[in-house]
């Protein structure tokens, strides 16, 4: 694959923070000239890791705290069992990349967005998020990344990273994007990231401050007019819903006790 010498200017760019700087990136191929692979080894990618599970399932997902990490809820459900998987069957890699890992952590136990439930996605989509508590604190040299609070406007430069399903060994961000509209009442929020198979759980980062955060996680895409959307959880949903929960923690427990459903496949990303 041909170098980028350009150092992923376009994303440094965008967020115009200093330490989102990577090693130099690779073009994936002519018609994905916004997705580009980075070094998993430098924050912020270092933050985010690769969600395996024991059926052959695989997401995203993104460190929050020192032993949680946050997905999409969908990625912890079996579609083929209609059932969700029990957490000691969940991995969480990071620094993942071409089989090599800095971290291999595994989950004691998750918990999803208060009402999420598979067979009415379309009315609970907005509850489509996961924070899961690993077995062991990550080291102290992988920094979390913070939760935005902020309703952040239409047209707020954005960057998504992620484990594609085509390219599942290597982490790839789109720095070429941006945050739209708010839907669903504020549940939900549109962006134009290339959010493709595997993204599920993927962080939307932004700058703030001079800072990263996120400002949600990618959930799935669907067809309208022609054209496809990619659909977002705002982070402020999990914010509100932990200080709701517990003003003193940063991390979100909503306690929502989930059996095997009984339902339809569906196909999400």
């Amino acid at each position: 694959m041909v170098r980028n010498s350009l150092r992923c200017a376009l994303m440094l760019a965008m967020l115009s923070v200093a330490h989102l700087d990577v090693a130099r990136a690779q073009v994936i191929a002519p018609a994905d000239v916004h997705r580009e692979a980075v070094d998993v080894s430098q924050y912020p990618w270092s933050s985010i890791g690769k969600l395996y599970n024991e059926t052959g399932g695989g997401c995203t997902a993104v460190i929050i705290g020192r032993d949680k990490v946050l997905t999409a809820a969908h990625c912890v459900f079996n579609f083929r069992s209609r059932q969700y998987i029990q957490a000691q069957f969940l991995h969480f890699l990071a620094g993942y990349r071409s089989g090599q890992y800095k971290v291999h952590a595994r989950v004691v136990s998750y918990e999803i967005g208060a009402g999420f439930d598979p067979l009415r996605y379309d009315v609970t989509n907005s509850a489509d998020w996961a924070v899961l508590t690993l077995t062991e604190a990550l080291p102290a040299d992988i920094e979390p990344l913070a939760l935005s609070q902020r309703a952040l406007p239409d047209g707020t430069k954005a960057v998504i990273a992620g484990y594609p399903q085509d390219r599942a060994f290597a982490m790839t961000a789109d720095g070429d994007c941006e945050l739209r509209q708010q839907v669903d009442g504020g549940g939900l929020f549109l962006h134009t990231c290339r959010g493709i198979r595997g993204y599920s759980g993927a962080p939307i980062l932004v700058s703030a401050g001079g800072k990263i955060e996120i400002a949600g996680i990618h959930i799935a895409a669907f067809e309208s007019g022609g054209t496809q959307k990619m659909v977002a959880v705002p982070a402020r949903t999990v914010q509100q819903a932990l200080k709701a929960d517990d003003p003193a923690t940063d991390v979100l427990f909503v306690r929502n006790n989930v059996a095997g459903n009984d339902i339809a496949p569906r196909a999400f990303i």
